[in-house]
């Protein structure tokens, strides 16, 4: 009887373990963005040509909405935490979750916001990437896109 108990034990105690080792959440992004934008998502958004020529690119969706795509490793990629706008200027904070062990992979990761108020969608915006560097569309338009030129 107690070889029955042992065993039943056994997994309850094996759950319990795995769960102190992990976050509970190993999604891009997981950590506790600054503002409010939907869960970064693997790969490009539906009509977005994927390049491996740019660290980093903006485009815009069917229904307006705002992707930045960034490169880098799959298990800690480079996420929006913040945006804010000064005129056609959109500051938009990207980076990894600081002290998150991160891969040697190079894959594509997008996270996806509403662009905020007071942006002229007909004239051109600049996106500033942080260290990732900046790029400008003419307008915003679905399927408009831009990458950040790699430096050489």
């Amino acid at each position: 009887m107690r070889s029955l108990t042992r065993l039943a034990v056994l997994p309850v105690l094996a759950l319990a373990l795995a769960a102190c080792g992990s976050s509970g959440d190993d999604s891009p992004g997981s950590g506790s963005p600054t503002s409010a934008t939907p869960a970064p998502s693997r790969g490009v958004p539906a009509g977005v040509e994927e390049t491996l020529d740019s660290p980093a690119g903006v485009a815009v969706g069917e229904e307006g909405q705002i992707h930045v795509i960034t490169y880098g490793s799959s298990t800690n990629p480079a996420v929006v935490n913040q945006v804010n706008a000064e005129g056609q200027k959109v500051v938009v904070q990207v980076s990894p979750e600081e002290g998150r062990p991160a891969t040697m992979d190079y894959v594509p990761t997008t996270s996806t916001f509403e662009l905020p108020e007071g942006v002229d969608t007909e004239d051109p915006v600049t996106f500033v990437l942080g260290a990732f560097g900046t790029v400008v569309l003419d307008a915003i338009e679905p399927g408009q896109q831009a990458w950040v030129e790699r430096a050489e």
